[in-house]
């Protein structure tokens, strides 16, 4: 299983979104993560680049504080 952390605009630890991803969807111009608990994250970013072998993956656009939801919202 590979599993990914979500970086914002650089690659460094105060950046981090969301660690232990493991599926990104694009939706409606909007990147949703999800991690190994199953807990979802929606933000309004672009993807910048990943590099899944190395497991990040860095977006940029607007902040991050989106709303978390859990799949049984």
């Amino acid at each position: 299983m590979c599993l990914s952390t979500v970086y914002q605009n650089e690659r460094i630890p105060e950046n981090i979104v969301m660690k232990n991803v493991m599926r990104m969807e694009c939706r409606n111009g909007k990147l949703i993560f999800t991690d190994l608990m199953d807990r979802k994250l929606e933000v309004d970013a672009q993807l910048d680049s990943c590099d899944l072998s190395d497991s990040w993956i860095l977006i940029r656009g607007k902040d991050h504080q989106s709303e978390r939801k859990n799949q049984d919202d």
